[in-house]
């Protein structure tokens, strides 16, 4: 059961979010560049420059972006992207999800597009949420928690080329998933950690999520599941947003299978010392 909801979760369409999206904004006081940049067809799209690593070091601005699905940038969209030279997206995205696109503008462009085949299994979602008296805000939260712990092996070859392209270039990066919370949220919290930054604000970056996304219209959203838009407002809640629970849970789980970030970079995405010494050179101030 919590395998199937937490897929349905990561399955669901976001198309909706991007016109009801707050205007929020999150700005480095020391630059007074603006985190958040706003796309018509895109949403939670930003860049993770700007903060400050434990030895005093600052992440630079424009070399790593995160965002949402990247399959619904409009023309003006992706104009921006290209502007902001961007040179690699990697699309954290499952083959169903992926297929949703109308215009999969991306594939086959110069912007050095990634992606993998992979299913998340659904399983029968429709018998589920027939369970619906039974599912409550808690069970919710223990199904986030629960796929959370499975992402660092999951989703493993796909952080691995998120490294890797980094580490290619100096051109620009995009991750993104569905939401641009939960696979982009530990992939960009992998990042940080890799460059030093302290946990404090790499959970700051990745809370940053509740107020990028409107959940409401999340819920709303045509393309969701009718059975998962009539759950009530709390118990849809832990499904919508993001806590701090689930990432110290993909953390705690890779401190258990690892013994700490270091060898789980090392030992499943192939960056070791040196390559580490590479990235805190290319990324950092």
């Amino acid at each position: 059961m919590k395998k199937a909801l937490f897929a349905l979760l990561l399955l669901t369409p976001t198309m909706a979010i991007a016109q009801h999206a707050p205007a929020a904004e999150h700005t480095d006081p020391a630059t007074t560049k603006t985190r958040e940049i706003a796309l018509a067809g895109g949403d939670n799209f930003r860049d993770i420059g700007g903060y400050r690593t434990k030895d005093g070091h600052s992440v630079v601005w424009g070399k790593l972006y995160r965002s949402a699905s990247v399959g619904r940038y409009t023309a003006d969209d992706q104009a921006l992207v290209r502007k902001l030279g961007v040179g690699s997206i990697i699309d954290l995205r499952s083959t169903r999800e992926r297929q949703a696109d109308k215009m999969p503008w991306m594939q086959g462009s110069e912007l050095g597009y990634w992606a993998r085949d992979y299913d998340l299994s659904g399983g029968n979602l429709g018998a589920l949420f027939a369970q619906g008296a039974k599912l409550d805000a808690t069970v919710m939260r223990d199904v986030m928690i629960h796929g959370y712990r499975g992402f660092p092996k999951e989703q493993a070859a796909s952080y691995r080329m998120l490294f890797e392209r980094l580490l290619a270039s100096d051109n620009a990066v995009i991750v993104n998933c569905t939401a641009g919370k939960d696979r982009t949220g530990l992939g960009v919290a992998l990042v940080l950690s890799a460059l030093g930054v302290p946990y404090d604000t790499i959970m700051e970056d990745y809370l940053l999520s509740n107020s990028m996304l409107d959940m409401e219209a999340l819920r709303a959203d045509a393309g969701m599941n009718a059975a998962m838009s009539a759950l009530p407002a709390d118990v849809a809640k832990p499904l919508l947003g993001v806590e701090r629970a689930y990432l110290d849970a993909a953390f705690d789980q890779i401190r258990k299978d690892y013994g700490d970030v270091d060898t789980y970079l090392a030992r499943e995405l192939g960056v070791d010392s040196k390559a580490l010494q590479r990235l805190r050179k290319q990324m950092l101030r």
